[in-house]
């Protein structure tokens, strides 16, 4: 926990801001906020971290981790290239 007498070293919170830019909902007013705020500006709330420590996995906009299109319509691409060259149709 921060003591509030301790100075605030706003070089490495923009650091951090700058490494993970992404966005997370306050988790009391909900307003979209960097995921390394440690206040809010919409409605004042600080947090004892980040804001994104208090936001579920489900929240945090990160995306799902299945295949990625391109690769399923390459796999795609593949096997109709295969099927045309095993049935001779080219």
């Amino acid at each position: 926990m921060a003591n509030g007498d301790e100075p605030l070293n706003f070089e490495a919170h923009r650091r951090r801001r700058d490494e993970n830019p992404s966005l997370v909902p306050c988790a009391r007013c909900g307003k979209m906020i960097l995921a390394t705020a440690t206040r809010c500006p919409e409605c004042g709330i600080h947090f004892q971290g980040e804001a994104q420590d208090f936001v579920h996995e489900s929240e945090r906009g990160v995306p799902a981790r299945g295949t990625p299109a391109w690769v399923v319509a390459l796999a795609v691409l593949v096997l109709i290239a295969m099927l045309i060259g095993v049935l001779g149709l080219g």
